[in-house]
């Protein structure tokens, strides 16, 4: 009886394993459902002007659930938008001309068509030209009427 109580335990254990093994298909629709503002790690303005864009999304645009988050660099962060990982990100101007002309580091990445959503300072807010147009559009009308700049 023992026996046959282990080996159905075992069977249990094999047949979850697979559902616990990777979180990724739950991390795409975490992404799906939340508006992610990446910004440089090392970029501490960069982190301070996106944390007020998110804060004023998520208030004006409860439905966008907008928050930031860090990419350990300038490079990482190019290719998250890249690769089709995150939507949005918050620039400094130069960083993103570099982008634009296959500057190095950038020249690595594979092309992607940005489009400017909204300029704050020295900062681009940018995002891939497949970015939806009414997003982007809510974005940049909802930046621009509510955003209060008190960042120090």
């Amino acid at each position: 009886m023992k026996r046959r109580d282990c080996l159905n335990g075992m069977g249990a254990v094999i047949a979850l394993f697979p559902l616990g093994h990777t979180p990724f298909p739950q991390w795409k629709v975490y992404r799906k459902l939340h508006l992610f503002i990446v910004v440089n790690r090392e970029d501490a303005v960069a982190y301070d002007l996106g944390q007020a864009m998110a804060h004023t999304l998520a208030d004006e645009i409860p439905e966008s659930r907008a928050m930031v988050t860090r990419a350990r660099d300038s490079l990482r962060l190019a290719s998250l938008i890249s690769t089709q990982q995150l939507d949005v990100a918050l620039v400094p101007r130069s960083e993103l001309i570099a982008w634009r002309e296959h500057q190095s580091p950038y020249d690595q990445l594979q092309p992607t068509g940005l489009k400017e959503l909204f300029t704050v300072e020295d900062y681009v807010l940018i995002a891939r030209d497949d970015f939806r147009s009414e997003h982007a559009t809510w974005i940049r009308e909802t930046l621009e009427a509510h955003l209060q700049f008190s960042i120090a």
